[in-house]
């Protein structure tokens, strides 16, 4: 019995010691496939934190991306800032790398495609296609080329929404609602007017830059973070027999990307 338990665990052992200098990273995958996505994913999870308009940048890039990322290639993204993953602006923001395919082209090489997940403050912002190396470096994978087909998901088309007082709606990564009506001084249409007057309200405005209160006038834009938001609509139109209750005003907002 003891001989036989004695054997057993010598092959254990030996079998666990021919895994471990295959599987340098330790992980039951094969191919090193799950050491791979292991390794992309935590550098993903990296790519919000660094701002790529800083003027810190450079050295943000050094810091956060040396654990995942070959120092030649890092060194490239340090000098040119604008190439390497990261946020150009706070909204949207690149969340993560879902991974798509890992497949070994070599000793110790991969290569890895997927998408960039991109998330605002409204949910999800778009997916970039992504393609990766990963090679074996002195005993470590790390990554040697990374290539967005892109900076960013092409612009949505503008979107045009109408709102009443205290009705929320969402449109482009902003969220918008109309609170107070401020003024309506257009001429009415039964009347003959020297000036045509206008509409003022404010608004409540939510975007990757936070909650914020804004005063929106008729045909006017107004900028948000990378959106230009115009009031272009007003109704019921003005008469001098009828006085509209604010709650019967319905407010149009034209939203684009600047």
């Amino acid at each position: 019995m003891y001989v036989w338990l004695l054997g057993a665990v010598a092959v254990l052992a030996a079998l666990g010691f021919s895994y471990v200098i295959g599987h340098p990273e330790g992980i039951i995958d094969g191919e090193h496939d799950g050491d791979v996505r292991s390794l992309v994913s935590s550098f993903s999870n990296q790519m919000d934190a660094v701002s790529l308009l800083a003027p810190d940048a450079a050295e943000t890039i050094r810091t956060v991306y040396t654990p995942y990322v070959a120092a030649s290639l890092i060194e490239e993204w340090a000098a040119n800032p604008s190439s390497a993953p990261g946020r150009l602006t706070s909204s949207p923001s690149p969340d993560h790398i879902e991974i798509e395919s890992v497949t070994k082209t070599g000793t110790g090489i991969y290569e890895v495609t997927g998408f960039v997940v991109l998330t605002s403050s409204a949910g999800d912002a778009g997916r970039v296609p992504v393609s990766l190396t990963v090679e074996t470096i002195e005993g470590r994978l790390l990554v040697t080329r990374y290539n967005e087909e892109g900076r960013g998901t092409p612009p949505a088309a503008p979107a045009d929404v109408t709102l009443s007082i205290g009705e929320q709606t969402e449109a482009l990564g902003i969220s918008l609602r109309p609170t107070k009506l401020l003024e309506d001084s257009r001429c009415p249409l039964d009347v003959e007017c020297i000036q045509a007057g206008t509409v003022r309200i404010e608004a409540e405005m939510v975007d990757g830059m936070g909650t914020s209160t804004n005063a929106f006038t008729l045909n006017t834009p107004v900028t948000a973070e990378t959106r230009t938001i115009t009031l272009t609509n007003v109704m019921p139109l003005p008469h001098s027999k009828e006085t509209p209750l604010e709650s019967d005003y319905r407010f149009t907002f034209h939203i684009e990307h600047r």
